[in-house]
């Protein structure tokens, strides 16, 4: 018998893919946006506080010149934590698998 005429039996996989955590959309282009337009209202020159944040972001801007606040191993840490989580929210924000882009958008119209 063929999985497809068995009623129900897809219903078990929908749950365990609505429970998936890339089905988490915090992670998204338009969140990304938002969240680069709050770190770019941040004013150094008129008081603001310098963050870890701001300090990560410019030591793998501009290597050169704030790269120095780390060792060699902890830029190379740094640069290495930085592509992952580029890759992760590549992998999140837009799925490899067609597939895998087909079911989420099936299961979004249908919650």
């Amino acid at each position: 018998m063929k999985a497809q005429n068995k009623p129900g039996v897809l219903l078990p996989l929908v749950t365990k893919l609505k429970a998936c955590p890339s089905q988490e959309d915090s992670l998204s282009q338009k969140g990304l946006i938002e969240t680069w337009g709050c770190f770019k209202t941040i004013s150094l020159e008129h008081g603001d506080t310098v963050t870890p944040a701001i300090l990560v972001g410019v030591i793998l801007y501009a290597e050169e010149t704030f790269g120095r606040l780390l060792t060699q191993a902890e830029r190379v840490q740094l640069v290495a934590l930085g592509r992952v989580a580029q890759e992760r929210y590549n992998r999140k924000t837009n799925p490899p698998n067609k597939l895998g882009k087909t079911i989420a958008a099936a299961l979004k119209e249908q919650t």
